[in-house]
C-alpha cells in the first residue's frame, strides 16, 4: 500500500510515518508538507527507503489531485480547517482518507460527504489520534457494555513540555473559540474557558484544571451514542499556557478585524498564527500526556460508571514528545486498516463508529499506550 502522510513535516506527520515505516504492509510512504525542507528533514529522520519527501501546497486543489494519484490511504494532520478539501481531492482518486480532526464545525462539514464517500467506496475516518479519537473509541466500547447510556465525560491533561505541544494555530482555536457541550438532549455553546473542573489522572500528570474547549468528540458522539442524554469535553493545559494565551488576549492579538501595516491590511490573528507556525516546539522529551472517558449508564436496572484512562509518555527512540506519539500512532494504526481492508465500512465515519474497539486497543498496547478500564 502507498500513503501520502499530509502536513507530514510537522511532529503529528513524524509519528504516523514513522509508525507506518515499521510496518511490512505498507510498501511507500511520501511526506507531503508546502514546506519542501521540513518533508525531506523528515524522510531523513524517518530513515526508511519507502519514505520520500514531496512538496504539496494542499489549497492548491489540482496539485494535491495529482499527489494523491495512487496513494490507498492519505493521513492527514495538516490544520483542522483543511480537511474538507483534502477529502474532495480523496474523492477523485477514490483514496481513503484519515485526519486528526476537525474542531466540531469542520467536522460536522466533513460528515456531509458520507453519500459521496460510499457511492465512491471509500472510507474516511474523522478525528483519530488521541483526543478526538483514541477518547470516541473508548466512549462506544464503554457504551456496548451497558444497556443505556445517559453521560459521557472526557477529560485529559499533561505534564512538562513547555510551549506549544502541538500547531500553535489549533490550541489557540481550542482555548478562544466558543465551546460546545452536550447536556439534556441538547447541543449549546458556552464561553472560552468555562466549565473549570479538577480532576485527577494517571501520575505523574495529577491533579489538573481543566475546561471546556471546541473538540470534534461532540460533533459525532451525541448522535452515535443513541440515548446519551449529556456528553461534555475538558481539556487541561499548563498554567504556563493559559497564562500565554491571557497575554494574548489582552494585547489583541487574537482579534479578526485587519489593521494597516505598511499599506498591507493583515489581522492580528492572522499575522500571530503565521509568526508562530515558523516556531519549533521545544525538544524536551519531559512531557506525559493523559486521558480520561467516563461513561455512565445502567446495566441489569443498577447505574454503572465505567472509567477509562491511560498514560503516555514522549519516545527517546522515536524523539517524539508524547503528544505526537498519542496522535500520530492511532492515525497510523488506521492508516493501516484502510490500506489493508481490515475497515470494511464505507463512508465518512466517526471513530466510535468505524473502529472496532478491541482490536484496536491490543494494537495501542503494542505500542505502549495501555487503556485501562475500572
Amino acid at each position: 500500500m502507498k500513503v501520502l502522510v499530509l502536513g507530514g513535516g510537522g511532529a503529528m506527520g513524524r509519528a504516523i510515518s514513522k509508525d507506518l515505516s515499521e510496518n511490512a504492509d505498507v510498501r511507500e510512504i511520501v511526506i507531503g508538507d508546502i514546506d519542501l525542507a521540513k518533508a525531506k528533514a523528515v524522510a531523513k529522520e524517518v530513515g526508511s527507503r519507502k519514505v520520500s519527501a514531496k512538496k504539496v501546497d494542499i489549497r492548491n486543489h489540482s496539485e494535491l489531485v495529482r499527489a494523491l494519484k495512487g496513494v490507498q490511504v492519505v493521513a492527514n494532520s495538516s490544520w483542522w480547517e483543511l480537511g474538507l478539501g483534502v477529502m474532495k481531492a480523496a474523492l477523485e482518486t477514490r483514496s481513503h482518507y484519515v485526519d486528526l480532526g476537525g474542531l466540531y464545525h469542520g467536522t460536522k462539514k466533513q460528515l456531509k460527504l458520507d453519500k459521496a464517500f460510499k457511492k465512491a467506496g471509500i472510507t474516511a475516518i474523522l478525528g483519530i489520534g488521541a483526543s478526538p479519537g483514541i477518547t470516541n473509541v473508548l466512549a462506544g466500547y464503554g457504551a456496548s457494555k451497558l444497556g443505556s447510556v445517559d453521560e459521557v465525560h472526557i477529560r485529559t491533561g499533561a505534564k512538562g513540555g513547555g510551549g506549544f505541544a502541538y500547531s500553535a494555530r489549533t490550541i489557540l482555536d481550542e482555548v478562544t473559540m466558543n465551546p460546545v457541550v452536550f447536556e439534556n438532549g441538547k447541543f449549546k455553546e458556552v464561553e472560552p474557558l468555562s466549565g473549570r473542573e479538577r480532576y485527577c489522572l494517571p501520575s505523574p500528570v495529577d491533579e489538573v484544571e481543566g475546561f471546556y474547549s471546541i473538540h470534534s468528540e461532540l460533533a459525532t458522539l451525541p448522535l452515535t451514542l443513541k440515548g446519551v442524554k449529556t456528553v461534555t469535553f475538558r481539556v487541561g493545559f499548563s498554567p504556563t499556557l493559559l497564562q500565554k494565551v491571557n497575554v494574548l488576549l489582552e494585547l489583541g492579538l487574537l482579534r479578526k478585524i485587519p489593521i494597516d501595516v505598511q499599506k498591507t491590511k493583515i489581522s492580528p490573528k492572522d499575522f500571530l498564527y503565521t509568526f508562530l507556525a515558523t516556531l519549533e516546539a521545544p525538544p524536551s522529551l519531559d512531557e506525559y500526556k493523559s486521558l480520561q472517558v467516563e461513561v455512565v449508564g445502567k446495566k441489569g436496572g443498577e447505574t454503572r460508571k465505567l472509567i477509562y484512562t491511560t498514560l503516555v509518555k514522549s519516545s527517546k527512540k522515536w524523539n517524539l514528545r508524547a503528544t505526537a506519539i498519542w496522535t500520530g500512532v492511532p492515525a497510523a494504526i488506521t492508516t493501516h486498516w484502510l490500506g489493508t481492508g481490515k475497515i470494511e465500512m464505507k463512508g465518512v465515519l466517526a471513530p466510535e463508529v468505524g473502529i472496532k474497539p478491541e482490536p484496536f486497543i491490543a494494537e495501542l498496547a503494542k505500542r505502549d499506550i495501555i487503556i485501562s478500564e475500572s
